[in-house]
């Protein structure tokens, strides 16, 4: 496809049909990975799992998980080998970071605690890099914008209809939290991300508009109903950023002063019956105990904090923090399973040290500025999709760690960042090197 649809995108041009048959397959291979149709009726035993249960994750491992990666890997590697795409070259910084930081994790298998894991974790990330090649040189920046939307529509119906068929729908029932095939939290990113790709596909598709903002309201519905705070607040504020960007400065205007006046107007109606109802729908119905303590992360953050005193620099391996060991040592110290930092900067410090943490913040800053400023040389709004999931990235990574994990997430936000860093449309070629 050539550099004038790519940038033309948007502004009526008429370009390719997407590539279905490969959103479905790409769709399928991480459904098979990392979803469970069982996963809302096991959800309402408790959606923290015990320490014995993510120590037994770590240690077996997933069949399924095996079985999708590999897949993936294979299917990657024909498509590269088969079909010719965009041509990859160095255009700038974000280049050389992106390089860097592959470099980095790669020689970090050198000064990994657990070579084994560390060894096991590479491998996954080598065949999610060919992944992300192959789909930055096939798809053009209106079709990912289309494959996210296609992508996240796809498990939310999965997930919809499972938990309809074992009888776990129940949106009206106290505490009830939509988990579809995933946990509420990853569900919660599942639907952000589909309320951002169907607002930018109604700007980027000049048809269908009615269908993608269905899609957008649907995403937010949803989002909603998993009741996760971080990934609310990340999608919101990456939609407003994707909207403050592409909307005309009347238009900002006029929103802002409509949202203004219908708050005041709750307000003077409602009084101070409307506080505790609005409070309640910032906490999405969690109580305040959990909010000030944000959910036990920072119990968490400071057992960790232990661990990167010890390995500053290099960390301790890419993906090799985990261990078991260390998963049972910090699990017992929270009374809870813990896999994670809940935190992606600080999981990036565990695994790769201050230098790879580093690289992961300049990788995001720079990206998001390079798709802005993309967006205001072309007009193409799928810049600015780009530009929104990242900062959608760096948001919700303050809180949780699911974009430093092979996933939906880390796929996409990997791949609009080699599109913005080796693929670059004609009229950004003056601006590349600066």
């Amino acid at each position: 496809m050539s550099y004038t649809n790519h940038l033309h995108t948007g502004t009526g041009f008429q370009v390719e049909r997407p590539p279905w048959l490969v959103f479905l397959f790409l769709a399928a291979a991480f459904f098979l990975c990392h979803h469970d149709l069982f996963c809302s009726k096991r959800a309402t035993e408790g959606f923290n799992p015990s320490a014995d249960e993510v120590v037994a994750e770590v240690v077996a491992g997933s069949l399924y998980h095996r079985i999708g990666f590999l897949a993936l890997g294979v299917f990657a590697t024909v498509g590269l080998i088969r079909h010719r795409g965009a041509q990859l070259r160095i255009n700038g910084l974000l280049g050389w970071i992106m390089l860097f930081f592959a470099g980095w994790a790669l020689l970090s298998l050198v000064w990994a605690e657990d070579t084994n894991q560390t060894f096991r974790r590479l491998v996954t990330f080598a065949i999610l890099c060919l992944a992300v090649v192959y789909i930055a040189r096939r798809f053009s920046l209106r079709e990912i914008v289309l494959w996210t939307l296609f992508t996240t529509g796809f498990y939310l119906l999965i997930g919809v209809s499972a938990e309809i068929t074992l009888g776990t729908f129940q949106p009206f029932a106290s505490g009830y939290r939509f988990a579809g095939t995933l946990l509420p939290n990853t569900q919660g990113i599942n639907c952000a991300l589909l309320l951002l790709a169907g607002v930018a596909a109604g700007d980027v598709e000049k048809h269908s508009r009615t269908l993608f903002r269905a899609c957008a309201l649907l995403g937010f519905v949803f989002l909603v109903l998993t009741a996760s705070r971080t990934a609310s607040a990340a999608g919101l504020l990456a939609v407003a950023v994707y909207m403050s960007a592409v909307c005309s400065r009347t238009t900002k205007i006029a929103m802002a002063y409509a949202l203004s006046i219908a708050f005041c107007a709750l307000l003077l109606v409602l009084g101070n019956a409307f506080t505790p109802h609005l409070k309640s729908a910032l906490m999405l119905g969690k109580d305040d105990s959990t909010a000030d303590s944000f959910s036990g992360r920072i119990g968490i953050w400071g057992d960790v904090r232990y661990y990167i005193y010890q390995r500053p620099l290099l960390g301790y391996g890419y993906g090799g923090f985990w261990t078991p060991t260390h998963l049972s040592t910090i699990s017992s110290e929270e009374k809870q399973g813990v896999p994670n930092s809940h935190s992606a900067y600080l999981d990036y410090f565990l695994t790769l040290g201050a230098v790879g943490m580093v690289a992961y913040a300049l990788l995001l800053m720079v990206g998001i500025g390079r798709a802005f400023r993309f967006y205001k040389l072309s007009q193409n709004s799928a810049f600015a999709f780009c530009g929104a999931l990242l900062v959608f990235c760096a948001l919700h990574g303050l809180l949780e760690s699911a974009v430093v994990y092979p996933s939906h997430l880390m796929l996409l936000g990997a791949v609009v960042l080699t599109r913005l860093a080796f693929v670059c449309p004609p009229s950004a070629t003056g601006i590349v090197n600066r």
